[in-house]
């Protein structure tokens, strides 16, 4: 069966469900009222009849039953408009005073109906037998008890049906709400479909449910989007990187093939320049396969503890030649025996692309400065700086990006992929990685919480 659109919301179904349970509260409340109210006014009435009741035992045991009737005579002449009513009944069965068919027996409490004028007038009556057969009751009318008991239920009906109703309304409202925005979110996300990736989910900023969905579906689609562009800028780079060592490599083979050149040296040396565009090739897709393997976290589960303090020591052995034949002065300030948990051979490559990149780019007679210290709050920080060129602040976000190189002509040497792999491997390993201007030159800066703080082994 087809029902509203509105109908088949949760938020409508759950506000229908919230005023059903109100209104039933109200209907409970209402019937604790009706016979609460009913039984004190009931019970006010009793006191009333056997106040009266009692004073009129009083004048029959004082002065007999023909004083009784004088009594009860004077009242019903002092007071005609009474709301209480007399009866006496005598032997034969005839009843006196006011009018009443017979007084119930045996003696107690009842509800009996009182014929009048136009209907039967209900009265709350109290009988009790006197002497000589004779029996007297006295009795209230009911019609004040009545009126409240349909007062009240009155009042509580409508407020039953006010709450079921204000219920049902609002639910129709807070659920064309969600509807109108779940449709805009439908419209956007088929234009997301689409492949329109730059779209966002729309956002009424009141902190609901449906905005704090879209405020984590809205990150997710930052994440794609910067993916995308790196898939797309990724996939341009390699295009362009490998266009050109495999033109050359076509080139020097071609040279090979028609045997440019007399004698074999000249064979060997293109062979070599073959050889070293092929190894160039291969280090680009080396390097790819690398960052996507640390992405992966898969060399997480190989984690050790480890003296990083003793593997920098180690790469500053390594480079300082290196440094000194390019006329550059690699210098080191270690902190000794400074564990960390992690993969040795990782934090090696991470450590050694950027001293590598240190002496690639800051030219001849730069200092290159590779620190290591134990922070405060039982963490550490690692730097590698120079006193090259830098990189302007505005680029420092994107060198982390694959295939991304600052030579925009590409011309030089590598692949654009070093930072990359810094910032994979610092990653996997907790490292936060900052870029800071020194004025001259560059450090870059990784730092992290120790997973055991102590100095020793």
């Amino acid at each position: 069966m087809w029902r509203p659109r509105v109908l088949r919301t949760a938020n409508f179904r759950l506000a229908l469900s919230y005023a059903a349970v109100f209104s039933l509260s109200v209907f409970l409340l209402g019937v604790i009222v009706f016979f609460g109210v009913r039984s004190s006014l009931e019970q006010q009435l009793r006191g009333q009849i056997e106040a009266e009741v009692g004073q009129l035992l009083v004048d029959y045991r004082d002065d007999g039953l023909e004083e009784l009737r004088h009594d009860i005579h004077e009242r019903i002449e002092a007071n005609p408009a009474r709301r209480l009513h007399y009866y006496m009944q005598s032997p034969e069965g005839r009843v006196v005073f006011d009018p009443l068919p017979a007084i119930p027996a045996p003696d107690g409490w009842y509800r009996v109906n009182v014929p009048e004028q136009d209907a039967d007038n209900p009265v709350l009556l109290r009988s009790l037998t006197l002497d000589g057969g004779y029996k007297l009751a006295v009795a209230a009318d009911l019609d004040r008890l009545q009126d409240a008991e349909r007062a009240i239920f009155r009042a509580f009906g409508w407020a039953f049906l006010f709450t079921l109703m204000a219920g049902a309304l609002g639910g129709l409202w807070i659920g064309q709400r969600f509807l109108s925005q779940v449709d805009a979110i439908t419209r956007v996300a088929d234009r997301i479909g689409q492949g329109d990736v730059k779209e966002r989910l729309p956002s009424r900023g009141t902190g609901d449910d449906l905005d704090q969905l879209a405020a984590v579906i809205n990150r997710m689609l930052d994440r794609i989007q910067q993916l995308l562009e790196n898939v797309q800028q990724v996939s341009t780079s390699i295009a362009h990187d490998l266009r050109t060592p495999l033109g050359h490599l076509r080139q020097t083979l071609e040279a090979l093939r028609e045997g440019a050149g007399p004698g074999e040296p000249k064979k060997d040396a293109l062979l070599d320049t073959a050889l070293q565009q092929l190894d160039a090739i291969l280090e680009t897709f080396s390097a790819l396969l690398r960052i996507a393997e640390v992405e992966s976290g898969s060399r997480k589960a190989g984690f050790e503890r480890l003296c990083l303090s003793g593997v920098l020591e180690t790469l500053v052995d390594a480079y300082r030649p290196v440094a000194e034949d390019n006329g550059q002065h690699l210098t080191a300030d270690i902190v000794p025996l400074l564990y960390m948990r992690g993969d040795r051979n990782l934090l090696t490559q991470l450590f050694a692309n950027l001293v590598e990149n240190a002496l690639r780019h800051s030219g001849r007679g730069s200092r290159i400065h590779l620190a290591l210290e134990a922070g405060p709050d039982g963490g550490f920080t690692a730097s590698v700086s120079d006193t090259g060129p830098g990189i302007p602040k505005s680029e420092h976000a994107n060198v982390f990006k694959p295939f991304y190189r600052l030579d925009e002509s590409r011309s030089g040497p590598g692949s654009g992929l070093g930072m990359s792999l810094v910032s994979a491997i610092a990653g996997l390993h907790g490292l936060a990685v900052t870029l800071d201007n020194t004025q001259p030159g560059l450090k870059v800066r990784l730092s992290t919480p120790l997973s055991e703080p102590s100095k020793q082994d």
